[in-house]
């Protein structure tokens, strides 16, 4: 069976809905699987992986049983998508205590800047398969 990368996400927060659609659109070999953190699949799969409650206010990345936050989660998954969008992989050699306090930033304001979407995204039926 194909390993997938799991992405549990902020279901409530529109930033994040937005970088769903984004990876739905360019994950051509459908890499990923996809679970909100608010819904009763994302709550027990986060808490299967250690991952708190209440999320961490950031994207994570499962695979293969290793937990990714923050910045390394979003390099993470751009390195999986394959190119052009690898190329930002190489971010990497910027040290995480550069990066994180830039995207814990982001993180803190998001819902402030962008509007908040009054529901958690809901897949096509086309999508179904890709989330948990």
């Amino acid at each position: 069976m194909k390993q997938h990368a799991v992405i549990v996400f902020d279901g409530e927060c529109s930033v994040c809905s937005r970088w769903i659609d984004f990876l739905l659109r360019f994950d051509k070999r459908e890499v990923f699987r996809f679970t909100a953190r608010q819904s009763v699949t994302g709550a027990r799969f986060a808490a299967q992986h250690g991952i708190p409650p209440g999320g961490v206010g950031s994207i994570i990345v499962v695979e293969a049983e290793k937990v990714l936050l923050r910045s390394d989660a979003v390099l993470r998954i751009f390195t999986l998508l394959g190119a052009p969008f690898s190329a930002l992989g190489l971010f990497r050699i910027v040290p995480a205590s550069w990066r994180d306090p830039a995207y814990d930033a982001f993180s803190r304001n998001r819902q402030r800047w962008f509007s908040k979407p009054i529901t958690c995204r809901l897949p096509t039926p086309a999508e179904r398969h890709r989330f948990l």
